[in-house]
């Protein structure tokens, strides 16, 4: 049986190593250790990030053609980022395989996303230049007011209907709702519309439509309850 226990650790059965978490900000669902990742973490949040995201549709207009790519490392980057500057947010089995993960962060305004923009805007690059698209155009969509945001969420695959993302979505938004905080996202694909829909997110404008026939994007508000 598996204890919560108020040392700063997750214990499992009898022989099996702890696993160190933050008192109240780890929850267990499902059979899901839902939990803050670390940067020291990076090694295997990398690997577990590309799986997860690589069939991602936002991903998929970014880089059509994946061959040959090492994705984690590719991603490492803006995962490193993530850790250090963001909260990500991990729903991994109890033997610590990973099975989803979500970003989440603090956001004033869309600041941050427009010179995050404008920081890739003229990179030769085509993967980064659909990425300046992207981030542009959700940069000018995006609310002018304090909001937990949302701006990425996937399964590894394998573990897709296990429940990760609904762990991941009760846990972050019942901290938002205990602090009175509204929440922000982007859907790319009608299931997570409807996902986001079942916790409480309504879509809100027109849907932002990416070029060359990519994916439309629905923006998406969710009042504390």
């Amino acid at each position: 049986m598996t204890k919560l226990l108020g040392t700063g650790t997750l214990r499992r059965n009898p022989g099996e190593p702890e696993h160190p978490y933050d008192d109240g900000d780890a929850m267990i669902a499902n059979g899901l250790l839902v939990r803050t990742a670390e940067p020291s973490e990076l090694d295997r949040i990398a690997p577990a990030y590309a799986a997860a995201f690589a069939d991602e549709a936002v991903v998929d207009w970014v880089m059509p053609y994946t061959t040959g790519i090492d994705l984690a490392e590719f991603f490492r980057p803006s995962v490193s980022s993530a850790l250090h500057e963001e909260e990500v947010l991990v729903a991994e089995h109890l033997d610590g395989t990973i099975a989803g993960l979500s970003i989440w962060s603090e956001t004033m305004s869309a600041t941050r996303l427009r010179s995050a923009a404008a920081e890739i805007a003229n990179a030769a690059e085509p993967a980064l230049q659909r990425t300046a698209t992207v981030l542009g155009l959700i940069a000018e969509h995006h609310p002018e007011k304090p909001h937990l945001y949302l701006s990425a969420m996937a399964v590894v695959p394998e573990f897709r209907g296990s429940g990760a993302g609904t762990a991941m979505l009760r846990h972050r938004l019942a901290a938002a709702d205990a602090d009175r905080r509204p929440a922000y996202l982007e859907a790319s694909t009608q299931r997570s519309t409807h996902l986001y829909a079942r916790h409480g997110f309504r879509p809100v404008g027109a849907p932002l439509e990416l070029p060359d026939n990519g994916p439309r994007l629905q923006p998406m508000w969710r009042d504390p309850v």
